[in-house]
């Protein structure tokens, strides 16, 4: 029985997407398992079962939390690069494998000296089969990021009033007082079900963001069949080619702990939305459908690769 804990931050965003996702994953890969959870904080019951018993394998999500050092036989760091501060650096020292979402991040922890494992990762399917697909209406799912370079898509529409209606979803503490005419703002908190359906209507999704640790905006744009417009820098153009989206070229950039903000050139983030707006219906659905193989490719490759590191540490 391989006993697994898995370490990191209760948030209503990101960090508890990746630990649901990386449990569902485990669980599907047919290995025999505990799963347990632990706050980084130490309260719930399932940490003070896995304090009187050490488990196999501890995942620390995002941070590496020294409080449970001693709780596992085997540690591994499962990051975003672009928060992880370079103070913690010195508690890479207590990780036996750093679990890299993205080649980009391989590269960067392995500069630091740490031992990787390119694991991907993955994100929810979120296509639904009976939705109706708007092969011209745009969408730009900021949620509650700064990250996701939402000043650029508000002013090429700003720059743009005969451009067609855009979508904007965004976290009302974080939207702008106000937006160009032609766009729709959505601050109110949206349900899965109304999440799932905006995702599917809208064929074409804007997602020009400065730093990503996975991209679960763009890859879930992926696997609706959407047209991806997202920044041509690592790791976003790990995950979109010229085949399934279109990268935009970046104009500057700035180092953010140990990842980097990439800022996308104003003038290319218009051409390409130019360019996807003369696509006739028939290129964007082909193109829509390689973003679908592309993400059905990253989930597989995924599972692959989780399968083989479970099954080398239970042995």
């Amino acid at each position: 029985m391989l006993d697994i804990l898995i370490i990191g931050k209760d948030s209503k965003y990101g960090l508890t997407k990746d630990s649901q996702l990386l449990e569902e994953a485990v669980r599907a890969a047919g290995l025999p398992h505990v799963i347990g959870h632990a706050d980084h904080k130490s309260r719930s019951f399932a940490e003070r079962l896995f304090r009187t018993r050490r488990a196999r394998i501890a995942i620390h999500i995002e941070r590496v939390y020294p409080a449970w050092y001693s709780a596992a036989d085997i540690h591994y760091l499962l990051p975003n690069q672009e928060r992880f501060p370079r103070r913690q650096l010195g508690r890479l020292h207590h990780i036996d494998l750093v679990l890299c979402k993205s080649r980009h991040a391989a590269e960067v922890f392995s500069r630091e000296g740490a031992k990787t494992f390119r694991l991907g990762f993955t994100s929810e399917d979120r296509a639904a089969a009976s939705a109706s697909k708007d092969r011209d209406r745009f969408v730009h799912i900021a949620g509650a990021s700064t990250l996701k370079g939402t000043e650029a898509v508000l002013a090429a529409w700003q720059a743009h009033p005969e451009w067609p209606e855009l979508t904007l979803v965004m976290n009302a503490r974080l939207a702008p007082a106000s937006v160009p005419g032609n766009v729709r703002l959505i601050s109110e908190y949206l349900g899965d079900e109304e999440m799932r359906a905006l995702q599917n209507a809208c064929g074409i999704h804007l997602c020009p963001s400065q730093a990503e640790g996975w991209g679960h905006y763009i890859v879930e744009a992926m696997s609706t069949n959407a047209v991806v417009i997202t920044t041509d820098a690592a790791p976003m153009n790990e995950l979109v080619d010229a085949q399934s989206g279109m990268l935009v070229e970046v104009a500057s950039s700035t180092p953010r702990h140990l990842g980097t903000c990439f800022q996308v050139d104003q003038s290319a983030l218009e051409a390409a939305i130019t360019r996807v707006m003369a696509m006739d219906a028939e290129e964007k659905a082909a193109m829509g459908a390689h973003a679908r193989a592309g993400f059905d490719a990253i989930r597989s490759g995924f599972a692959e690769r989780l399968r083989e590191l479970l099954g080398s540490a239970g042995r």
